[in-house]
């Protein structure tokens, strides 16, 4: 079991493009004053992925298929709907989120990629295999660590960030309302349920047994912990050039421009580079978990095609659900 799954549902779940925005926007406003917000946050969503991995790799069986057996159908179906909509309406986001940065990229308008981003993905979900997708996306992600690098490169005033990362209240002027706002925006961004969908499923994948409950958290201690990182470092970056400069973030251009400032073309290229990686990821991650999540429910046992599907195989309802759902999870699982 290599770390790369760990990393790309890092990458995905931290630097999607909700959090690329969120991240500058609150360093450009608050500076790292809401750090210890990020820092609960990946505390948060370590335990729940060990959690999630640690019963894929015990019992042999996803999540939601534990979770139907245990609180009954009608439990688990509320919390199936919520949780698909919720992914869904994520997926969306994450699509227009590769858009932007192609349009960032190209200058060609952001409307006109949606159709060939949507068909760009579907191919990976359906030729590539799951191994593969994540090691190519999980260490492509890891560009936008030129953040970190433009941080040293500015050299700015560490003591000042130092001390914004050590506050816990909001800066003089602000209202404490709106501080506390950006606060609950941070940590859901980082406790988004489809993060670990796709962890234990991708356990599922990989067929995870007791013994490799260590490996399982390794790859949750470095993987979230890194995501974490990064999305400190774009906070950090805007924290150093857009504050003091009065520049609030609106656009993903904003995002990018302390890099161009201090790193140039070739700067801006491999960030704009590692975003498309890292928004990609996270669609298909988002994409992926909406599959798993159905089949998972509906087939009680594995994510991956009939073969698991047991006492379900013979009944008109599972056949139903299975071509539903087959195009959207089953390529990238029966060739793990």
């Amino acid at each position: 079991m290599t770390l790369t799954l760990g990393v790309l549902t890092a990458i995905g779940g931290f630097v999607d493009i909700g959090d690329i925005v969120a991240n500058a926007t609150i360093g450009a406003r608050y500076g790292l004053s809401l750090s210890w917000v990020l820092v609960l946050g990946v505390i948060g969503i370590c335990v729940f992925a060990e959690m999630s991995g640690r019963v894929v790799a015990a019992s042999g069986r996803p999540v939601y298929g534990l979770i139907r057996d245990k609180l009954g159908p009608r439990a688990a179906l509320a919390n199936l709907i919520a949780s698909f909509l919720v992914t869904l309406l994520t997926l969306a986001a994450q699509m227009g989120g590769v858009a932007l940065v192609i349009e960032l990229a190209s200058g060609i308008p952001h409307i006109v990629w949606i159709l060939p981003v949507a068909v760009l993905l579907w191919l990976v979900v359906w030729r590539v295999k799951f191994a593969a997708m994540e090691q190519a996306l999980g260490l492509a992600g890891l560009a936008i660590v030129a953040f970190a690098l433009a941080l040293w490169w500015i050299d700015p005033d560490w003591a000042a960030l130092a001390g914004q990362a050590t506050s816990v209240a909001p800066p003089a002027g602000e209202p404490l309302p709106t501080y506390l706002y950006y606060a609950v925006a941070l940590f859901a961004a980082a406790m988004t349920p489809y993060e670990v969908f796709f962890f234990s499923s991708g356990g599922a994948e990989e067929n995870w047994r007791p013994e490799d409950i260590p490996s399982q958290r390794v790859n949750v201690l470095i993987g979230f912990p890194l995501g974490g990182l990064l999305s400190l470092s774009i906070a950090a970056v805007s924290a150093a050039v857009l504050l003091p400069a009065g520049m609030d973030v609106e656009t993903l251009g904003q995002v990018v421009l302390p890099i161009a400032l201090s790193m140039g073309v070739a700067g801006t290229a491999v960030v704009l580079f590692g975003f498309f990686m890292a928004t990609v990821g996270a669609a298909l991650e988002t994409a992926l978990s909406c599959g798993y999540m159905l089949a998972q429910y509906f087939a009680g046992r594995g994510a991956s095609g009939c073969a698991r599907c047991g006492p379900h195989g013979s009944t008109s309802r599972w056949r139903c659900v299975c071509w539903s759902v087959r195009w959207w999870c089953r390529p990238a699982s029966i060739r793990s």
